[in-house]
């Protein structure tokens, strides 16, 4: 009868070689023209944001900055931030991307419920209050994105609460 021995075990284990992940081999294409899409629509964004950002109105004369001069300077470095990133895909070649994916049914069902939410959150915006509209939507985003915990709950709530504090308590700029 022959022994075998095993060697004694440290309670250390070899780490296991993962294996390769199934969508690694779905690599997005290179794409000029995607990469133009996204600059202009980033250039019509930051315009919008640079016009609506004018329209802010200030419920006491400070005398100083007004309210609209934060989100002016976020939209105008916005807007060149998205100027030079056009004019870059027009001159140069479009970048590789062998770290991104191509899209997937998954990720076209999550970006039209986030685009539907949006836009609920606009439209809701106005006759339910800002305090409802808010945690609301972004409960939605974050369960379309896959949280299902108590997060869903606290954290919209609790960014809902940081944002009224800082804008419509200290800034007095109205929601």
């Amino acid at each position: 009868m022959e022994q075998v021995t095993t060697p004694p075990t440290t309670g250390h284990r070899e780490p296991e070689q993962a294996e390769p992940a199934l969508d690694e081999k779905h690599v997005a294409p290179a794409s000029r023209r995607l990469e133009l899409l996204i600059a202009v629509l980033a250039v019509a964004l930051a315009v919008v944001v640079l016009v609506l950002s004018q329209g802010i109105e200030s419920r006491v004369d400070s005398g100083g900055l007004a309210p609209s001069w934060w989100p002016a300077v976020l939209a105008g470095s916005a807007l060149a931030i998205s100027l030079a990133l056009l004019v870059l895909a027009l001159v140069r070649a479009p970048g590789e991307r062998e770290d991104l994916q191509s899209g997937t049914r998954e990720g076209l069902y999550r970006v039209l419920i986030s685009s539907a939410l949006s836009v609920l959150f606009l439209v809701a915006w106005e006759p339910v209050g800002f305090i409802i509209a808010c945690p609301i939507y972004l409960a939605g985003l974050l369960a379309t994105y896959g949280l299902r915990s108590r997060g869903l709950v606290i954290f919209p709530v609790a960014v809902t609460a940081v944002i009224y504090v800082l804008f419509d308590v200290i800034l007095r700029v109205p929601l």
